[in-house]
């Protein structure tokens, strides 16, 4: 039956249209750097049923679509999802964007911070945070991870912007290049 379900769970978790609904925050300024917003887009089921928008926020937009190094990624959803769905939709992107070695390096941290993972209702919110410290998980502001690991806070950025992403649209969404240019 879950197998069965997989599919639908996938693509409630991360696939996307592009929106501008400018619902997130300019920035983040309890980070140093402060993290500005680059990007935000809605993320849909079958273009019509609103699952949640989403935001990439780096210290340097213009330097997109390079994103090594601090970031946060922020959802706000507009629907209930099960933490479990969370871990499960991580743990199989992460294995499909993985080599098995470099899974086997980061499972122990990635199940500690999976761990963390809450129940979410319309109107909550996930960051997913990346510093010089490690990766932290926050709802609704309030910290629920932090693991130090440098290769966890660079591998689990590749759920949605590894080689073979869930959703390409997403990716390209957020990580559009800013251009300097005046119009």
């Amino acid at each position: 039956m879950m197998l069965k379900l997989f599919p639908m769970i996938m693509a409630i978790l991360f696939s996307s249209v592009t929106s501008a609904n400018n619902i997130f925050p300019d920035s983040v300024v309890d980070t140093s750097p402060s993290l500005q917003k680059c990007h935000e887009t809605a993320i849909s089921v079958m273009a019509f049923i609103d699952v949640a928008d989403a935001a990439i926020y780096r210290p340097d937009c213009s330097k997109l679509p390079e994103i090594r190094g601090e970031k946060q990624l922020s959802f706000l959803y507009h629907r209930s999802i099960k933490s479990s769905d969370f871990i499960e939709a991580s743990e199989t992107l992460l294995k499909r964007n993985l080599t098995a070695a470099e899974y086997r390096n980061i499972e122990t941290e990635l199940q500690q911070f999976n761990a963390a993972y809450e129940d979410v209702n319309a109107g909550d919110s996930y960051d997913i945070r990346q510093t010089q410290d490690g990766l932290y998980l926050f709802k609704n502001g309030r910290q629920l991870a932090h693991s130090p690991s440098s290769t966890l806070a660079e591998s689990y950025y590749q759920i949605w912007f590894g080689a073979d992403p869930f959703d390409t649209d997403l990716k390209e969404d957020l990580l559009a290049p800013i251009s300097n240019q005046p119009d």
